[in-house]
């Protein structure tokens, strides 16, 4: 088992003790991906995830071919914890390297 250099991380619940975690990079699949979108039932999020060749942009009524690769399945307490890391992450990006414009 091996820890991912700052990941480590401790989290404290209103009424738990504190629990350190170690994130295990044993079995770990890297793919890369520059699309992704969110689908919800009232008990889980799919995240979905692929690429898409357009390269050299769109015409306007053409479609888009995104072949996705990744469907991830979350619960929304996961789903929730992911926005409020997501969130984060960007700030801490946006203030090193500059605003991501979309």
């Amino acid at each position: 088992m091996t820890t991912i250099e700052g990941l480590s991380a401790t989290t404290t619940d209103e009424n738990r003790q504190p629990v350190s975690i170690t994130w295990n990079d044993k079995d770990i699949v890297s793919q890369y991906s520059n699309i992704a979108t969110v689908t919800a039932t009232r008990e889980e999020f799919f995240f979905l995830f692929g690429t898409h060749q357009n390269w050299r942009g769109v015409e306007g009524g053409q479609p888009v071919e995104v072949e996705l690769s990744n469907r991830m399945v979350l619960s929304p307490f996961a789903a929730k914890r992911l926005l409020m890391i997501l969130n984060q992450t960007v700030k801490a990006y946006e203030q090193r390297f500059g605003e991501v414009k979309l």
